[in-house]
């Protein structure tokens, strides 16, 4: 009688145990299958900058900002940093708060000649991305 009792218990052992095993396998794949299917999505900002301009004249600085296919339609932050020269202690930081279909645009005048360095500070979806590009002001 004792070795039926021993072996029925045995046989619950061993069930219970495969069973725990092949729960975690299963949670393991879905967890996996979940990971791949939601893979991270880089913010991506196209600024549009032009090459030249003249002192004075207003010029249309734009950053169109996308995630995926996905435009931006609200950024927690969108800003110019506007650098002559090189010179990064006479920077200027212009914040934008208009947007157009995810597109981020700032009417600037400069007002003297020499090249400058436009970089774009956007912050969206837990993101920050500096994209920059010249310009040369005659």
């Amino acid at each position: 009688m004792k070795r039926i009792v021993i072996s029925i218990l045995t046989v619950l052992m061993i069930s219970m145990l495969a069973a725990c095993g092949n729960d975690k396998k299963e949670d393991e794949h879905n967890h996996s299958e979940h990971k791949s299917s939601d893979k991270p999505q880089a913010l991506e900002v196209a600024l549009n900058v032009p090459k030249e301009a003249k002192s004075g004249e207003e010029v249309e600085l734009s950053a169109e900002v996308k995630l995926g296919d996905e435009k931006v339609k609200d950024a927690d932050e969108v800003m110019f940093e506007i650098v002559k020269d090189g010179d990064k202690a006479s920077s200027e930081m212009k914040k934008v708060k208009e947007n157009k279909d995810g597109v981020y645009t700032l009417k600037y005048k400069f007002k003297e000649a020499g090249k400058y360095n436009v970089t774009s500070h956007v912050t969206a979806r837990d993101q920050h991305t500096m994209p920059n590009q010249n310009i040369n002001i005659k």
